[in-house]
């Protein structure tokens, strides 16, 4: 059974690293470009939020899927399929999964500007949060 306050918690990280995203964002692309310390926390955000969003989905797939992911941009497919999420919005994140294995692993490569790019992207994962609880909703209308 899916655990709510497990799903929460990181739905509640999710809503706090999207927020200190969007103030670095409202400072603008020549500001983050030119601070590395900032680029640090950006970078740092974007992996938690996005790593939350992973776990998450490998949760409610553990607990009521049959289907195991392939690799972590195939659990927001599997969230699609399973009428958890809609089927536009995993497309949409599954490259974010690749985003958080380059801020992980190749983050010596990590490129300011594409960084940059993504904070286009942010509405995606609250979006995802809004589903998320949505289906906890849906699964445990008590709570």
């Amino acid at each position: 059974m899916v655990d709510p306050e497990v799903v929460r918690r990181r739905l509640r990280e999710i809503d706090r690293r999207v927020a200190a995203l969007r103030t670095v964002a409202a400072g603008g692309r020549e500001a983050l470009l030119a601070d590395p310390d900032l680029q640090a926390q950006v970078e740092r955000h974007l992996q938690v939020a996005i790593q939350s969003a992973i776990d998450i989905a490998m949760h409610i797939l553990a607990e009521n899927s049959s289907a195991a992911p392939e690799d972590y941009g195939s659990a927001f497919t599997l969230l699609g399929r399973e009428k958890v999420i809609p089927d536009t919005l995993a497309r949409r994140l599954r490259p974010a999964a690749g985003l958080r294995n380059v801020l992980v692993h190749a983050y010596v490569e990590v490129d300011p500007a594409q960084v940059w790019g993504q904070l286009d992207d942010l509405d995606d994962l609250v979006a995802f949060a809004g589903e998320v609880e949505s289906y906890l909703m849906r699964d445990r209308p008590d709570e």
